[in-house]
This record gives C-alpha cells, structure tokens and sequence, in this order.
C-alpha cells in the first residue's frame, strides 16, 4: 500500500488571512468574511454571517479583484453565528490573490 496518496484537492493550499466581500447570487446585499486558506481551485472561508446554502454561486471580490465561486460545504462553529465555507473556483484562470500560489497537488499521509 502505498505511504503517501493525494487528497481530493487539485491544488495544495496556502495559509492567508485576507478581508473580502461576497455577494450571493441572486441578492443584491454584500458580506464581510476574511479567507482561512487559498488555493488556485478554491478558498476556505470564515466569519461568514450571512444566509448561503450548498451549490449556491457566490462572488468574492479582494481588493479590486473578483472572481465568481460555488459552495461546497458549510460548517457552524458550536455557540458563534459565523460559519466556514468551503467554495470552488469557477474562474481559476483569474488571479484573486495577491500571491502566487503553488500548481503541486496535495499530499497527505495515509494513516495505517
């Protein structure tokens, strides 16, 4: 069996804590939530207070950047209102973040 096997990711992830503002698709309001992680594919979420639920489209905009992503996951942090969010790229030929960021694939240990 091998030791090492890659995860669902396309891409491995980068730590970074930026401020941004999503719009849902479909609503006109606007949500403050800063980033956990970054990847080229997708984006971890956090702070996030507003109403969204799994397969919605969601726009984030960073600085004078946006690009549009779909959720993937949501998690509530037990006795807080704010949520994580886990979203999908749907342009990941834009460049959102302001760093470059690695094209490997995630590698994680298999537990034995």
């Amino acid at each position: 069996m091998p030791r090492f096997r890659t995860g669902k990711r396309r891409s491995k992830r980068t730590k970074a804590v930026l401020p941004v503002r999503l719009c849902i698709a479909g609503n006109k309001d606007s949500h403050l939530a800063h980033t956990l992680d970054v990847s080229n594919d997708g984006v971890r979420l956090g702070g996030f207070r507003g109403e969204v639920n799994v397969g919605d489209k969601i726009e984030i905009h960073h600085r004078h950047k946006q690009a549009q992503f779909r959720v993937v996951w949501i998690a509530t942090r037990e006795g807080s209102l704010e949520k994580q969010i886990g979203a999908e790229c749907l342009e990941p030929q834009k460049q959102l973040w302001d760093t470059t960021l690695p094209q490997q694939s995630d590698i994680y240990e298999e537990k034995e």
